[in-house]
């Protein structure tokens, strides 16, 4: 490709979102942001002898961006997309009866679906985040290494990214451990009755560590799914999984380029969740999994205790949080003022397709009033914290150089037309994007430098 200058354009710049009239974007060959303008003095006019020389070469394409603020494109932090066969089925069903991996419906209706449709509903899904402005999803994937062939597939060609957290497809369950454990294998049920983690018919621990060590090769992480469907000899073994990789890539390091696996998993969701949690362990699902799986990142955390905040803290932990979620299933109210207390590094994400849109503009929405609305105060969560979290701490959280319109990240752009009717005349630009904007406001989608959606003709 060609380098792009983006020329007039109203720009919410770096990892402070800061406001930027008539600055201007220089994207090198390869879909980095290679300078920033930051006044009506664009790059070519500025002395730059590498731009001036790709200008008089005609290697380099202008397109005037007047009339558009311009901002990073979102990213989902936390999303199920499998699920977006089940739209709204049970919708009046609890968190349990809905989406409990061991129980709830989603786990009939993912095993009763055939895998075209699940691929196609799927692919579905990845297209309408796209036209929404998110270019970047983190799936928590079931099934295991199928389920990450499943996605892989169900998006190819798809020029959205997508960070892929795998889990085991078997839970060892103390509640389980009465019955056969059963998971797929060569498309058929597998019974272990062998002797070891001091229950009788749960899966071996090297199965288990095979299994995980496939995973973890072809996906970016693992996503568990909840403290209280893992024993805690499970969880260590997520976390021996994981050590054991790193330092077979560290060993590799020079051939390598591949990134640290991710690790995340849902806690402190629902109040139940933490009641069975200290009820059987006599630890907070935070408490159990910081001392045995020790995750880079905790989901939700709708429902923590005082000391489960403090302990985060001390471990350097990042949150990403499902608002909406929360909301149709009933769970609670993020306690977002002792979350940024904590100076946590906050991502949002929409969770399962079944539950919700997977729709950012309607995510900060719902997060900025209905917080605002808990606290009683009109002034509570600035609009660019929570664009924040939308976009720069998305990066932060998984170590990428996205989520940030400043030199040296990947060109992911949003368009936003800033005369559209429902945004004119703009007096706060983080307030009107976070409450107003919607899919109809934009009008282009950026992917590493390259159009991947264009509603209307900008070049």
């Amino acid at each position: 490709m060609k380098k792009i200058l983006i020329k007039n354009a109203y720009i919410l710049f770096g990892k402070e979102l800061q406001i930027v009239q008539n600055g201007s974007i220089l994207i090198n060959e390869h879909g980095m942001i290679e300078d920033v303008s930051l006044s009506k003095r664009s790059p070519e006019k500025r002395g730059n002898t590498i731009t001036n020389s790709v200008n008089k070469d005609n290697k380099i394409d202008i397109i005037d961006a007047e009339g558009f603020i311009l901002l990073p494109g979102l990213i989902n932090s936390h999303v199920h997309i499998g699920d977006s066969i089940g739209k709204d089925i049970s919708a009046n069903s609890d968190l349990n009866q809905r989406i409990h991996p061991q129980y709830g419906i989603k786990k009939t209706i993912l095993e009763r679906t055939p895998r075209s449709q699940l691929m196609q509903m799927i692919r579905n899904a990845a297209m309408s985040m796209l036209h929404k402005g998110i270019t970047t999803f983190v799936d928590f994937r079931e099934g295991g290494l199928e389920g990450i062939n499943l996605l892989q597939n169900a998006v190819e060609g798809l020029p959205i990214k997508k960070i892929i957290l795998g889990r085991i497809d078997f839970n060892v369950n103390d509640k389980d451990a009465k019955t056969t454990t059963r998971f797929p294998k060569n498309g058929k049920d597998f019974e272990s009755k062998s002797k070891t983690l001091g229950n009788p018919n749960v899966i071996e621990e090297n199965d288990i560590i095979h299994q995980g060590s496939k995973i973890i090769e072809n996906c970016d992480g693992f996503g568990i799914s909840g403290a209280n469907e893992n024993t805690n000899e499970m969880l260590r073994l997520y976390n021996k999984i994981i050590t054991k990789y790193k330092q077979k890539q560290k060993q590799i390091e020079l051939k390598s380029h591949k990134k640290d696996p991710v690790v995340a998993i849902h806690a402190a969701e629902a109040e139940t969740a933490v009641m069975e949690s200290t009820k059987n362990y006599k630890k907070t699902e935070i408490e159990r999994t910081v001392n045995t799986l020790n995750p880079d990142i905790y989901i939700h955390v709708t429902n923590p205790s005082d000391s489960d905040l403090q302990l985060l803290h001390e471990k350097k932990k990042k949150i990403v949080i499902c608002p909406r979620a929360n909301g149709v299933l009933g769970t609670g109210f993020v306690p977002i003022r002792k979350l940024l207390e904590y100076n946590f590094e906050l991502g949002i994400g929409t969770d399962n397709v079944m539950l919700n849109s997977p729709d950012m503009f309607r995510e900060m929405d719902f997060l900025i009033k209905s917080q605002r609305a808990v606290e009683k105060d009109a002034s509570f969560l600035d609009a660019k914290k929570v664009l924040k979290m939308a976009t720069v701490n998305g990066g932060k959280i998984f170590n990428l150089n996205i989520g940030s319109i400043e030199k040296g990240y990947q060109a992911d752009l949003l368009f936003i037309d800033k005369y559209d009717l429902d945004l004119y005349p703009i007096h706060d630009p983080h307030m009107s994007i976070v409450h107003r904007c919607t899919e109809r406001q934009l009008k282009a989608v950026m992917i590493n430098g390259n159009f991947v959606l264009e509603k209307t003709a900008i070049r």
